[in-house]
């Protein structure tokens, strides 16, 4: 199985130079939005000048400011109000989760699709409320991270199913084992940061142990990931008498009431992101 994977993740490679396999491109406004926000002396009127070249996220960037999870006073009724408001860090972080979000939905699998952003955005949520107790950690940076994490499976089915020689369940196998070292490829391509890309390549390492006390955005998507699907039943049920690292370091072993509310919370800004 070991060598059928590395086989086949050297076609995916392969299909990829030669562009027999094409990967989803980021719009160009999120690429250069993290370019701006990166800087410290970014002034507002460039950036809005910036998020304003693309017309339907400037749009729903401004939605999403006002939806109740975020407006906190008068309705804003223009972009820079909206940037001023929100801030340059959670600017770049709205930005980039609906110019993905606006590229998952050209995908022609609809059914597929809703499953995959519905779980993605709770694992968002629940990298942002665990990232939040931790000062080292940018809770925006995660819960872009958590959408992000298991983005490599897109292409990857696109690449298996053409694959005539794999039984269905072959291939969600090789999903499963290959996804990770996928979605590191297709986050390179995006000009993510090193964390981005450790998360989506790095989260499947459930027993994954840094010898720190502390956890970093892995720990933090590997924690979300069994507090979302659970140890019961199903994909992580190996672990559900096991002592994993990521999970205390995270939460200690339990998700608090707080923690809980925070989470849902963060869930209302989710729904104001696909509905925008």
């Amino acid at each position: 199985m070991k060598e059928r994977a590395q086989h086949l993740l050297s076609m995916v490679e392969r299909d990829i130079a030669a562009n027999r396999l094409i990967l989803p491109s980021l719009p160009e406004v999120a690429m250069r939005v993290r370019e701006l926000t990166a800087d410290p002396d970014c002034k507002v009127h460039v950036l809005e000048h910036e998020v304003a070249k693309d017309a339907a996220i400037a749009a729903r960037l401004l939605k999403v400011a006002n939806s109740s999870a975020l407006l906190r006073g008068s309705p804003l009724t223009s972009l820079r109000q909206a940037i001023t408001s929100l801030g340059f860090n959670l600017v770049r972080s709205l930005v980039t989760q609906l110019a993905i979000l606006q590229t998952m939905q050209s995908s022609s699998d609809k059914d597929r699709l809703r499953g995959f952003v519905a779980g993605g955005l709770r694992i968002s949520a629940l990298c942002h409320t665990l990232a939040g107790q931790h000062a080292q950690l940018d809770p925006e940076l995660a819960a872009l991270g958590g959408l992000l994490h298991d983005i490599g499976k897109l292409p990857l089915r696109d690449f298996l199913e053409r694959q005539a020689e794999l039984s269905p369940t072959e291939r969600m196998q090789f999903e499963q084992i290959l996804h990770p070292q996928v979605g590191a490829i297709m986050l390179r391509r995006w000009q993510m940061t090193d964390d981005l890309v450790r998360m989506a390549r790095e989260h499947e390492r459930i027993m994954r142990e840094t010898g720190e006390e502390t956890p970093d955005y892995v720990d933090v998507v590997i924690a979300a990931n069994l507090l979302h699907y659970g140890t019961e039943k199903g994909r992580y049920a190996q672990y559900a008498d096991a002592t994993v690292p990521a999970l205390i370091k995270c939460t200690n072993g339990a998700l608090s009431a707080e923690a809980q509310q925070s989470t849902e919370e963060r869930m209302e800004l989710a729904l104001a992101l696909i509905s925008a």
